[in-house]
Order: structure tokens, then sequence, then C-alpha cells
């Protein structure tokens, strides 16, 4: 039986820059590293490196509050988060921990 890989992650940030940067890492695609890659490893005969880029799915909130409704919307729809990143400092509302108190209240796998 083959068993669905959970590839969504919640990002749980009030700084737009650090949701930005994730896409980047995460979800981003460079054409010019993928051809780079593949000239790379025919010249020196190895396999090319697996990519985690454009493997994930992500999804953005700016307070605790929002990323709460978030995974409480993900859970009801049966597409949970495999993990969120979250800020610790985020005023004016809940900080970090606090809204990761409310996630697993929600989702207990988050």
């Amino acid at each position: 039986m083959l068993r669905h890989q959970n590839n969504r992650i919640l990002v749980i940030d009030d700084n737009q820059a650090i949701h930005s940067d994730f896409r980047k890492i995460l979800s981003g695609h460079d054409e010019a590293e993928t051809v780079l890659d593949r000239l790379g490893s025919e010249l020196f005969q190895q396999d090319s490196q697996s990519h985690l880029q454009g493997q994930f799915e992500l999804v953005s909130a700016y307070q605790g509050q929002e990323g709460l409704a978030v995974v409480k919307s993900a859970v009801e729809s049966r597409l949970p988060f495999a993990l969120a990143f979250v800020d610790v400092r985020m005023p004016p509302g809940w900080d970090g921990v606090e809204t990761i108190s409310h996630l697993w209240q929600v989702d207990p796998d988050l």
C-alpha cells in the first residue's frame, strides 16, 4: 500500500521576509542550478543530487491566531501540515510558545 507523503509546511512569522526566505529555500526552482547540476554530474560521472526544491507546499500565517485558524481548517479538510516553523516573538498577539500550545491542541501530530 502506498502511503501519501505529507509535504505541507506552515510558516507562522510576523516578518514577511522570513516567509520569502522559506519559499526561496523550499519551493523555489532555479533552472540555471539544475543545468549546472546535470552538467557537473555528467562531467564527474556521478548521480545527480536530489533536490528539495519544489517538493513542499508552503502556507503562510503572520500571527499566532491566524496560524491556529489555518491549522484548524487543514485538519477539518483532512490536509494536515507535516510541520510548522513558528517565530517565538510576534507582537502584538500570541508569542510562539503560546501559539504552539494552541496548535498542538488542534493537531497533536504537528
